[in-house]
């Protein structure tokens, strides 16, 4: 990784003055990461040129990209609202970001209970849920499908409430009903899921 004071180009978002003079530019290479899970954040990123993932490992030895970020876009800015990174962002090739300290884009933007801010981070998750749906339906295996659902929408916790039908959920994996009913016991079998009370809990191999 190298970190550069080299001019800021226009970013996606109209940022201050003095705050664009804070940010500082980083080149990355291919499979580098700019950050790891449970990381304090920092910065807000900015893809400048090439791309990032968020990246969330899974409990088989496996990975999920919850999001793909290229050239002109945030990245992982749902962290805004949180002390600590929830995945690991790694670079997908060359790549350069730019960096802008976070607690100053909170307090240009209101602090966290101002209106702007609030609706910021709404946007930034719903966004973020339509970037990891799309990741998810271009998995072919149905367990991978509902693994990658539960590491991306179950939390730290990896627990997700689903009160409605569980066709609903099959609907929403891109899955027909029988190959989600076979896929949930098969993880159950293997010790990653445990069904219980409308809810669903991702295991790790040592629960």
């Amino acid at each position: 990784m190298h970190d550069f004071q080299l001019p800021i180009p226009p970013l996606p978002i109209p940022l201050p003055a003095d705050l664009l003079a804070q940010a500082k530019t980083v080149d990355l290479v291919k499979g580098e990461h700019l950050f790891r899970q449970n990381d304090a954040v920092s910065y807000v990123i900015f893809v400048l040129e090439g791309e990032l993932k968020a990246v969330r490992h899974l409990p088989d030895g496996g990975e999920c990209v919850m999001l793909r970020s290229r050239a002109g876009e945030l990245f992982a800015e749902s962290s805004l609202a949180d002390n600590q990174y929830r995945c690991d962002g790694i670079a997908a090739g060359m790549a350069r970001v730019a960096l802008v300290p976070v607690d100053r884009l909170r307090e240009a933007l209101g602090g966290e209970g101002s209106l702007a801010f609030g609706m910021c981070m709404a946007l930034a998750r719903q966004a973020r849920k339509q970037c990891s749906r799309q990741e998810r339906l271009r998995l072919k295996r149905a367990r991978d499908r509902v693994l990658h659902f539960l590491a991306c929408e179950g939390g730290v916790e990896g627990v997700v409430h689903w009160s409605a039908h569980l066709s609903e959920l099959a609907s929403e994996l891109g899955l027909e009903r029988e190959t989600l009913y076979r896929a949930l016991a098969a993880l159950e079998e293997e010790g990653l899921l445990q069904r219980a009370d409308e809810q669903l809990r991702l295991l790790s191999k040592s629960n």
